[in-house]
């Protein structure tokens, strides 16, 4: 009785998993796509990391048209873009927060690796 007591509590602390991701994303358009790529801007604390940079998406775009994930190590972030409609070009700022950490992140296309200096 005792080993399956202690078994079963074994099972529920080393079940429980606090993996987890977080995200917020802001925007602002700044006018036509220029086709110049501005380096991806991070800045990072205790809360997670921030990445500002400049796209080009959808001149409609509203914020909700996009996906993030995780794999692995790294996280995956797209914008749906549609090639028939007109492009603008876009500054955005990406909050995120994830545990556990993460090496690589993927920003419309630009792989970032993330080193322990750059948190």
């Amino acid at each position: 009785m005792k080993y399956s007591v202690l078994i079963l509590v074994s099972v529920l602390l080393f079940s429980c998993s606090d993996r987890f991701l977080n995200h917020s994303l802001t925007y602002e358009k700044l006018g036509n796509c220029t086709g110049i790529e501005d380096p991806v801007q991070l800045d990072a604390n205790i809360n997670g990391e921030r990445f500002t940079f400049h796209s080009c998406l959808d001149a409609d775009f509203n914020g909700k048209d996009y996906t993030i994930q995780r794999t692995g190590d790294s996280i995956l972030v797209s914008f749906t873009k549609t090639s028939t409609k007109p492009q603008a070009l876009f500054n955005i700022t990406l909050d995120i927060d994830a545990k556990p950490r993460y090496h690589h992140i993927i920003l419309d296309g630009k792989d970032i690796t993330l080193t322990s200096s750059d948190r």
